[in-house]
């Protein structure tokens, strides 16, 4: 069997965009399946699109070739390329830090030699690299018109355009980190803070913690709340910090959206890491 492509964009489906990737796979190649992952990142947000990508990566079939365009930088100099990761699936996507979160992971890396992989008639086409290059380049790699070496020349992993990654640690007692990503659609928050750093530091489930978020050395937000397995464990309508299932907390509102009521503002911010959180056990019962 082929193997599957997966697309992810910031495109929105309402454009159409996603589409016009998907007709120029199957039309090279009807025998190839076609995933959507996401194409509701937030617009030219490359590190969330990096995110979305790694926490779904290990639940696809080894194999699996994903194209990823989150790309501000389309029509410039930027590298375009495929990554061979090191259970035989690839990333095809913009050299442009969408790698950084899976970049352990990766074995080899070659640029895509456009002369060869685009879509024929699209030299004239600057701003549709998705549909003329990632998606094209994908379907002739699932259909085995090309294998990896067809792809182009093979560069140094390490010279890959990467971003920092986010950072944890224990501070007298207190568990720091900082907001990872602000999601639209349920509004919760991530923290690259992990679900047992919380118990490190005496925090259990059901129990009361403070939770703070710092911008710019101030303190922007202060509160107390529950630590549990999930939003439902506290009232609609009131926030908690819960495990979740990429192993990191997040912050919530039952039946709401944290970002909409509580900080509006992380909907508005493309560096997120600005943000620190510190979560620290309660000293005394509330």
């Amino acid at each position: 069997m082929k193997p599957c492509i997966v697309l992810q964009s910031d495109f929105g489906i309402s454009t159409g965009l996603p589409a016009s990737m998907t007709a120029v796979i199957v039309k090279l190649d009807p025998e190839i399946r076609v995933f959507d992952l996401c194409h509701e990142v937030r617009e030219y947000d490359i590190r969330e699109g990096g995110s979305i990508l790694a926490s779904t990566f290990p639940y696809w079939p080894d194999g699996t070739i994903f194209v990823s365009v989150v790309d501000p930088g389309v029509g410039t100099n930027r590298r375009s390329c495929v990554a061979l990761m090191d259970n035989g699936s690839f990333v095809v996507t913009p050299d442009n830090g969408t790698l950084s979160y899976l970049y352990d992971r990766i074995a080899s890396v070659r640029e895509i030699d456009e002369k060869i992989n685009r879509l024929p008639g699209s030299d004239d086409h600057h701003t549709f690299h998705g549909r003329d290059v990632y998606a094209y380049t994908a379907a002739r790699l699932a259909s085995g018109i090309i294998d990896f070496t067809g792809v182009g020349l093979e560069f140094a992993k390490e010279t890959l355009v990467r971003f920092s990654m986010p950072t944890a640690e224990i501070i007298n007692g207190v568990a720091c980190g900082e907001i990872t990503g602000a999601h639209d659609h349920f509004g919760n928050v991530g923290i690259s803070i992990p679900n047992e750093m919380i118990k490190e530091v005496g925090i259990n489930l059901g129990d009361m913690c403070r939770l703070e978020i710092i911008k710019d050395g101030i303190v922007i937000y202060d509160r107390i709340m529950m630590f549990h397995k999930s939003f439902g464990w506290v009232k609609p309508g009131e926030p908690i910090l819960n495990e979740c299932s990429n192993d990191y907390v997040e912050l919530s509102i039952n039946q709401g959206s944290f970002c909409e009521l509580e900080m509006p503002e992380l909907l508005r911010e493309y560096d997120l890491s600005q943000y620190k959180v510190r979560i620290s056990p309660l000293k005394e019962e509330i």
